[in-house]
């Protein structure tokens, strides 16, 4: 996976793309299994990262492709791209 997979999508416990793009490859299916799977979404701040999980989830179960951009949060339909 690329650089863009390195980027940590839940601060409070320093969970990246990558680990979180691998726990839905692993079989998790809805954002539940990836709280227990690998506790991303679940930290002191509340899960503010559950934004960012939840399209790539969603895209990957639409799919079985992986979501190469990140969403913006504040718009979930557009991607990041700079």
């Amino acid at each position: 996976m690329g650089k863009k997979n390195q980027q940590i999508i839940c601060f409070c416990n320093n969970i990246s793309k990558e680990i979180i793009v691998k726990a839905i490859q692993n079989g998790a299916q809805t954002l539940n299994e990836i709280y227990d799977a690998i506790t991303a979404g679940v930290g002191p701040c509340g899960g503010s990262c559950r934004r960012k999980i939840a399209p790539l989830l969603e895209h990957f179960l639409e799919t079985g492709k992986v979501l190469e951009e990140m969403p913006d949060p504040k718009n979930p339909l557009a991607t990041d791209k700079k």
